[in-house]
């Protein structure tokens, strides 16, 4: 048995398609956790409901929106650990959103284009709880 088919998934909540394609394949490539891509915040919404998972990345171009999402997983609202290993993709990042990230304990921040070797450090950091 594959350590990707061991343990549960990554959420991948990312609207582009490229950017998900890079991250879901590195993973799989690399024989990590999968990775579950879904393209919302209202169905990473009901993803996390119905199952937990291993880490949970997303997307900040809706930043409203995954910001509330990221307060309902750290106010356990969800099935997952309301501690669960978070990352957060960006193009970039201000003075407010980076307050808002570590008040809301994001582990780590994938500035937008970034590299695949990036992609596989968060992947990795995720599988580790703090």
């Amino acid at each position: 048995m594959s350590p990707s088919a061991a343990q549960p998934p990554i959420l991948l909540v990312e609207p582009s398609s490229l950017t998900a394609s890079i991250i879901v394949s590195t993973a799989r490539q690399l024989n990590m956790p999968a990775v579950r891509q879904v393209s919302s915040v209202r169905t990473a919404q009901q993803h996390l409901a119905a199952q937990g998972f291993l880490g949970v990345i997303v997307s900040l171009e809706e930043e409203q929106e995954a910001v509330a999402l990221l307060e309902q997983v750290r106010g356990a609202r969800f099935a997952v650990h309301a501690q669960v290993p978070v990352a957060v993709t960006t193009a970039q990042v201000d003075a407010s959103t980076a307050v808002k990230m570590k008040a809301l304990q994001v582990r780590r921040v994938l500035l937008k284009p970034f590299k695949v070797r990036d992609v596989i450090a968060t992947i990795q950091m995720l599988q580790h709880p703090a």
